[in-house]
């Protein structure tokens, strides 16, 4: 079985990036080149199967997500709560090809992402600056969830940071919002 990781977030929609990239800066976060991102989404049973741990409300999901020529396979589950977002999640690297037509074959395709996304790392934090088609500009705040206290304290600061640049909440996955 792998090992899940536990982030809690924050994510908006963002109608202007400028001044959110000025407190990002103030943050002393660190800015990674731009870069394009392709996640596919796979249709999965609605509960999860053999030893994942079955939890009542969050959604199980599974996306290839392809950038920079590098493929990983990201297994996850999702709920949202008084517009914060919960997720536990295990990654693998994949290094053939054929595992992404293999999955669309075995378990059908739910949707294609396409975005153009804009990292900025901080510490226990990531800062991702979307840009989705069919969707627009959304930003999310990824606070590491080891310890839970300490990133309950992180997002009440990013929410107080950020919260004047930012507009709705967004109560859903990139695979809900687009899938037709």
């Amino acid at each position: 079985m792998p090992d899940f990781a536990n982030n809690r977030e924050l994510k908006h929609y963002c109608p202007d990036f400028r001044p959110v990239r000025r407190v990002l800066r103030t943050l002393g976060a660190r800015r990674e080149p731009p870069r394009t991102q392709v996640d596919t989404y796979y249709r999965l049973p609605a509960q999860p199967v053999g030893r994942l741990p079955a939890q009542p409300g969050p959604r199980w999901r599974l996306k290839l997500r392809v950038e920079r020529g590098r493929r990983t396979l990201v297994h996850y589950a999702d709920s949202y709560d008084a517009g914060l977002r919960s997720v536990r999640y295990a990654l693998a690297d994949v290094p053939d090809p054929a595992v992404g037509r293999m999955l669309a074959a075995a378990l059908g395709v739910s949707v294609v992402v396409r975005k153009r996304r804009e990292q900025w790392h901080a510490p226990r934090t990531l800062f991702n600056l979307d840009t989705i088609e069919g969707v627009g500009s959304v930003f999310e705040a990824e606070v590491a969830a080891d310890d839970p206290a300490e990133a309950e304290a992180l997002i009440a600061r990013y929410q107080a940071l950020f919260g004047p640049y930012l507009g709705p909440p967004v109560g859903a996955s990139n695979e809900d919002l687009l899938r037709p």
